[in-house]
This record gives C-alpha cells, sequence and structure tokens, in this order.
C-alpha cells in the first residue's frame, strides 16, 4: 500500500524530476529483463487517519497480488473543494468516500459510476442505500453510518430525583426531564439546545418534525412541502426546550455535557470515542430521539453516512468495485467502526456482532438508525438545508415566529426546488 504524500518542503522541482526520471528508467530496465510485472494501482481518496483505515487496505492487497492501493487522506475541511476539482480536470480517484449530505450534487453532476448491477446481491444485506440511489439506480455503496440519538446524565437524572433507569420517551417527558434538571441550578442546564450552526442545526431540530410527521419536499421532489401544522409544532417545541435549558453550538455543548452540566442533548457517536477520554468517570445513557406522544409520532432522527463511489472518469473501475465490496464486508465494516468510535458499519445485524452485544450504547445508535430519515437527494439540498437552518436559527434568536419561520423556509425551498 503507497501513502500519498506532498513534495518535502526544500526539494527543487528540478531534483525531484530527476530522481524520477531515474527511477522510472530504472523500472523500465527491469521490465525488460523479464522483472516482476508491474502492479496494478487503485487510488483511493477517503477521511480516515492512515491508522484507522491503512489495516484493511492491507488485507485487501492480501487478498489481491498484484494490486497496490494507493491511499490519501482528504480533510473535512476542503475536500469536497478538492473532489470537485478533480471530477472537473478528469484526474478523479478510483475509489473515493463521500459524505451523504453531499451525495445529491454528486448524483445530479452525472460523474459517478452506476453501480446497480455490481451491488444487487448486496442490497439485503446493508441499509442506507437510499443514500447513493435515484430510483432504483445505484450510483455508490453505503460504507458507515451516523445519526443523532439522546444522550443523558444519569447522575443529574438521579439529583433531580428522576429515574435514571427510564430516558425520556415522549415531547412531554423531555420537557418535564429538563425543566427539573434546570432547577438544580448552579450552572446545571436541563436541555442543550443546538445553536445556528451550518451543517449541524439541521441535523438537531429535524429529528422532531420528522418524528412529527413532517417533511421538507414531496415525494417527487418537485415541491416543497415544509410549511405544515406538523412543522410548526416541532419548531414550536424546540424554541420551547430554551426555557429550560442552554443555547449553544455544537461543541459547547458536548463539552458542557462531559462536564456534567447538561442533563439532556441529541448528539453523535463521536461522544463515545471523546467520554472516555475526556470524562472516564461519567455515568450516562443513550435513548431514541424521544417521539410526540406514547401514540402519535415516530422515534425519528437523521440518516446520514459515508459512501464509496467511483467516477466515470476513473482508470480502475472494476478494481475500485472490488476495493469498496470489500470493505463492505460486515468484519471490516466493523474493524472500522470499532477503531474510529464515531460511526457505525451499514451491514444489517451489526447490533447483533459480539462488540455491540458488549457496547449496549453504541447499540442503540444502530436502532435509532432504524427509524431515521435520510436528506433528499436534490441536486440544490445543501442549499435548501441551509435555507432552513437559517429560519430556524432566526426563531431561536427570538427574530420571527417558528410559524413564520417555517413559512419562510418553505418560500425558499420553493424557490430552490426547480434548481436542477
Amino acid at each position: 500500500m503507497r501513502i500519498a504524500r506532498r513534495v518535502p518542503a526544500g526539494v527543487e522541482p528540478s531534483a525531484l524530476a530527476r530522481a524520477l526520471v531515474l527511477a522510472l528508467a530504472v523500472g523500465l530496465a527491469l521490465a525488460g529483463c523479464g522483472g516482476a510485472p508491474r502492479p496494478q494501482t487503485v487510488v483511493f481518496w477517503q477521511f480516515w487517519p492512515e491508522e484507522i483505515v491503512a489495516p484493511l487496505l492491507r488485507e485487501f492487497e492480501k487478498d489481491h497480488p498484484g494490486v497496490q492501493v494507493q491511499l490519501e487522506q482528504l480533510s473535512w475541511q476542503d475536500g469536497q473543494e478538492r473532489i470537485t476539482v478533480a471530477i472537473a480536470s478528469g484526474e478523479v480517484p478510483d475509489l473515493c468516500e463521500l459524505g451523504s449530505t453531499w451525495m445529491p450534487r454528486m448524483l445530479a453532476s452525472g460523474a459517478l459510476v452506476d453501480w446497480s448491477a455490481g451491488v444487487a446481491d448486496l442490497k439485503p444485506q446493508l441499509r442506507g442505500w437510499q443514500l447513493c440511489s435515484i430510483g432504483d439506480a445505484v450510483y455508490g455503496m453505503p460504507w458507515v453510518l451516523g445519526t443523532r440519538a439522546l444522550f443523558y446524565n444519569k447522575t443529574l437524572f438521579a439529583r433531580a430525583g428522576l429515574d435514571s433507569t427510564r430516558p425520556p420517551v415522549t415531547w412531554d417527558e423531555l420537557y418535564r426531564a429538563a425543566a427539573a434538571i434546570q432547577r438544580l441550578g448552579g450552572g446545571i442546564s436541563g436541555y442543550g439546545v443546538q445553536a445556528g450552526e451550518r451543517g449541524v442545526l439541521f441535523k438537531k431540530f429535524m429529528p422532531f418534525a420528522w418524528g412529527n410527521g413532517g417533511r421538507v419536499l414531496s415525494d417527487d421532489l418537485t415541491a416543497a412541502d415544509f410549511d405544515s401544522p406538523s412543522n410548526r409544532e416541532a419548531l414550536a417545541f424546540y424554541l420551547s426546550l430554551r426555557k429550560v435549558g442552554v443555547l449553544a453550538r455544537q461543541d459547547a455543548l458536548d463539552r458542557e455535557f462531559k462536564a456534567g452540566h447538561i442533563g439532556l442533548q441529541l448528539s453523535g457517536s463521536w461522544l463515545f470515542r471523546s467520554i472516555p477520554r475526556d470524562a472516564p468517570r461519567m455515568r450516562y445513557g443513550v435513548a431514541l430521539v424521544p417521539r410526540p406522544g406514547l401514540e402519535h409520532g415516530t422515534h425519528a432522527s437523521f440518516a446520514g453516512g459515508e459512501v464509496l463511489v467511483s467516477f466515470s472518469a476513473s482508470k480502475k473501475k472494476q478494481l475500485a468495485l472490488e476495493l469498496a465490496r470489500f470493505l463492505a464486508r460486515p468484519e471490516n465494516e466493523l474493524a472500522l467502526a470499532e477503531r474510529a468510535r464515531s460511526v457505525e458499519p451499514a451491514v444489517i445485524g451489526a447490533d447483533t456482532m459480539a462488540f455491540y452485544r458488549g457496547h449496549p450504547l453504541q447499540a442503540m445508535m444502530i436502532t435509532q438508525y432504524e427509524t431515521a430519515v435520510p436528506t433528499p437527494n436534490h441536486p440544490a439540498w445543501e442549499e435548501m438545508e441551509a435555507a432552513i437552518e437559517d429560519e430556524v436559527g432566526s426563531a431561536l434568536a427570538d427574530r420571527k415566529s417558528a410559524a413564520q419561520a417555517v413559512t419562510d423556509a418553505n418560500a425558499k425551498l420553493s424557490e430552490l426546488v426547480g434548481k436542477r
């Protein structure tokens, strides 16, 4: 396996060029003398640190003699831009990891390889196919998944006279539990309300809207469907949580939760990695997102994840598919999830594996994903998500009412829905 490296500082381009020419000449000479055939190289761009994914790639190379994986780690700060530039130039990797919220634009670009036939046998084995499909056509493979669930502090529950073995199931129970914890005072907050933050607020508010039957677009993605009683009611409830909580950005909420200053909040699997490090003695639980009522609504949440794709301009499409299928094997998805402690495997039945049987809090994330909702694969999705976040943020800042924010968001969505 090769790890892509940048040119070291202080190396002159001319010197580097001479070295490359010499290496090429030696390689050609060896080939002419009956040396070993040159290995095929498949280029893989992804976002995980080398120590997390490299062991899997070494196993792939053992299973595929003569194949070498060239690994390059992208950053979430500029990864999407680098991928976009690569597509425009035609110099694409053979296999690439994409965040699920980027998929709508990629699907519309026509740059992805149709893997429908190549992954048909895997459909019953993996969940998350909605993230990379248009109708029956499949343009990728779900690799690992992520959602949001309710994290709660058991110590604060006990101090507030609440049963720490019974997390809230409904909106009313959530509000009452947060209110009881808020009354403890001394810098303790009941609920961590997500402030306006791009790419985050949507995932913290929409679980309440989806759970209440709300939608963003029509089923055929041709009309906005956000201005509904369900969404207005959900936003009104979310705004009410400010009375029994604290409003802050995600990193601040996670930090205060680990410090024992917040009773409940929606968060993600990354806390399983940071809590043992930052708050090893913390007593906490994980539960499904509360539903509107015992007889009404669902325990909905955001369904996201990481998708493996190949590009039409790739020179090694078949090898890319073989590598993707290898990475999607149950044992390999589990190995990555165990090392990362921030995502869950896409394989169906992962919660029955020995690791998750021994880690029931993490298994709850898999249960939560079963009722989570993926975002629509509309080409303008990123702008749509931003529009919803802007309006919900305005309501959180008391610049407009819940009803007005929902109406205004719907108007923005209506303008964007025709964008293809």
